[in-house]
């Protein structure tokens, strides 16, 4: 005769296991109103997926929105998302960027912003807007290299005279750049697509990385000046500054200028100051025009 307890003790831990993989594992509901439910094998959101967690695109939910895109948004934002003079460029959105199946794009969409057809985005059902979050994910990737649809075209099409005025002003570029100093000789030394990679994302350019010599690329170790530092003070101790490695809510690592690594606890009588020396550059994103950045461009490429 079986062990009462064991018996029970496993049903429990299949039971639990059950509600594990369902928390896990949510089933896709069918839209309400909708037409039809969401393409076989549809990728969901994960549960606890962070920012740094890169979604893939389910090529048959992209198609499917490819189709809510044509009649819905490509009059404002353009066939690939790119933008018109009626819409901006979603390649470049915040809310697209940030978004994991539908996490960002859906609450925008749901707040309620008019489509071409007069409609509501707000009337677009949970399987439309995931659909649509995977076929501008696509959009996205299609500009990275590497994509059999990434193309480098002439990007010399700015105003190097605005843009001057830009590097000098609104753009606050000569706070930490100089063309007589750092910037000297600066478009000798790189092609026009690699100076725009290098101005809008410098912490992903490859050191040294310039004409005739490959371009800039991401994965590359930050160079000391460029690194995230951090200095920590205990509460009776002394500071210990280095290199961030790891910082959340939890925990803070770094490795010293010795090269230890160190973790601390992080409490609140813990006092941790982070320094960046790039954070103006990833300001800018948030503010800088299409226009403002072809300008800039077309001004570094003349530092000959």
């Amino acid at each position: 005769m079986r062990n009462p307890v064991s018996a029970w003790t496993a049903a429990a831990l299949v039971l639990a296991g059950s509600l594990y993989v369902t928390a896990q594992e949510p089933r896709p509901q069918p839209p309400p109103g909708g037409r039809g439910g969401p393409p076989s094998g549809l990728q969901q959101p994960r549960v606890n997926a962070g920012a740094n967690d890169k979604p893939g695109v389910d090529p048959v939910a992209a198609a499917e929105g490819k189709k809510i895109w044509a009649l819905e948004c490509i009059t404002c934002h353009g066939t690939n998302a790119r933008g018109t003079d009626n819409g901006p460029n979603l390649v470049r959105s915040l809310v697209v960027l940030r978004d994991r199946f539908g996490s960002a794009l859906g609450p925008f969409l749901k707040r309620g912003h008019k489509m071409q057809s007069g409609r509501s985005s707000a009337l677009l059902s949970d399987d439309q807007v995931l659909m649509l979050a995977h076929f501008l994910r696509d959009r996205v990737n299609d500009t990275l290299r590497g994509s059999s649809e990434f193309e480098v075209k002439n990007i010399l099409t700015g105003d190097a005279k605005a843009g001057e005025a830009y590097f000098n002003t609104e753009g606050k570029c000569t706070t930490c750049h100089s063309v007589s100093a750092d910037l000297r000789g600066y478009a000798g030394k790189y092609e026009p697509v690699d100076i725009q990679q290098r101005f809008l994302f410098p912490r992903n350019a490859t050191p040294g990385g310039g004409r005739g010599r490959g371009r800039a690329g991401g994965g590359a170790a930050p160079s000391p000046a460029t690194a995230i530092t951090v200095t920590v003070t205990p509460p009776n101790g002394e500071p210990v500054s280095g290199v961030l490695l790891q910082l959340d809510d939890f925990t803070v690592s770094l490795r010293d200028a010795s090269g230890w690594f160190r973790t601390f606890t992080r409490t609140p009588a813990l006092k941790v100051t982070k320094t960046d020396p790039l954070a103006a550059h990833r300001a800018l994103l948030e503010t800088i025009t299409d226009k403002n950045m072809h300008d800039v461009v077309a001004y570094l490429e003349t530092l000959k």
